[in-house]
């Protein structure tokens, strides 16, 4: 998302807004600097987790960009950090459908299994070796997302597959999903987007620890945890319980007038390729591209024998 280049300046933005902030008040003028400052800076800390930025002075330049929308309500943009946060309770999810259906995966249980696949895959498309991109499946609570003209436009529920709830008030609060991408570098004007919302096994016993310290009983396990959570009514309670997305497939996209198909969407491993470049947490870096299933067998039991090892919980590979 950040080129080199790109985060030298965005720091040196940063350091000169902080400095500000020491002698005098941001103009707001300079609104717009001090959006994509926040911007970077939640992306370095929440889906990097790679902070630039001590805590303290994060929230000086928040409160900084509050104060200015709130004396300029017309330069308040739809995907500002400070539109997060929602005003008031949800009244109830209204089911929504999605724009293709989200089926269900296959089971395989053994490198028998995996090998007959294969067979039947190359048999299906007469080629002698198949090309396979392997990842983790995240075990949390499974959401489609929507970007229109680069801006987060709803946020659903799998529900039955065809239909969902639709939860985006409650998908704002998740810092690893920015309120707005460059689609529209790409030529993208709308796109749906697949992916698993989750709490980390760190975040979740903290959260179990301070349910047992009020005298309640403990969330049963992360996946339930995320679940029950995007159905929350007091979106200020989501935001407390630190969830996270990875986003793990592109269903469906329109481009622009004249614009082409993107190349990295031409395979799955080119599509995590360009949410991550966009800002999102994908597995681009857990997933593997090999050519035949020997290499994916192998890497399959690599990884499920350190699964005990990831912050996360999983429930498996998908290939």
């Amino acid at each position: 998302m950040y080129s080199t280049e790109r985060t030298k300046k965005t720091q040196k933005i940063t350091n000169e807004l902080v400095n500000l902030l020491k002698t005098s008040l941001i103009p707001a003028s300079r609104v717009n600097e001090l959006r994509e400052v926040l911007r970077f800076h939640e992306y370095r800390y929440y889906v990097l987790n790679e902070p630039l930025l001590a805590d303290f002075e994060y929230d000086q330049l928040y409160k900084a960009l509050e104060k200015i929308e709130r004396e300029h309500p017309d330069q308040v943009t739809p995907d500002s950090p400070t539109q997060r946060v929602a005003k008031g309770l949800t009244r109830d999810f209204p089911t929504v459908q999605h724009l293709v259906p989200m089926l269900s995966l296959d089971n395989s249980y053994d490198a028998e299994d995996l090998q007959d696949f294969d067979r039947k895959a190359r048999e299906l498309t007469g080629l002698d070796s198949i090309e396979y991109c392997v990842e983790p499946k995240f075990d949390g609570a499974s959401i489609s997302l929507i970007f229109e003209n680069d801006l987060l436009e709803r946020g659903a529920t799998r529900g039955d597959g065809v239909e969902g709830d639709e939860i985006t008030t409650n998908i704002r609060q998740i810092k690893t999903i920015p309120l707005s991408a460059s689609f529209s570098a790409h030529g993208i004007q709308q796109i749906e987007i697949r992916g698993e919302v989750l709490i980390n096994k760190s975040n979740f016993k903290k959260y179990n620890d301070l349910l047992i310290a009020q005298g309640e009983d403990p969330k049963a396990n992360p996946r339930n945890m995320a679940s029950g959570t995007l159905r929350l009514k007091d979106s200020a309670e989501v935001a407390k319980r630190n969830l996270e997305a990875f986003v793990y497939h592109v269903s469906y996209y329109t481009l622009n007038k004249g614009a082409a198909v993107p190349p990295l969407l031409s395979t799955h491993a080119g599509s995590l390729k360009l949410l991550w470049e966009l800002g999102f947490r994908s597995p681009e870096l857990e997933k593997k591209v090999f050519k035949g299933i020997a290499g994916v067998i192998k890497y399959v039991e690599e990884f499920e024998a350190t699964r005990d090892d990831l912050p996360y919980e999983i429930d498996g590979m998908v290939i």
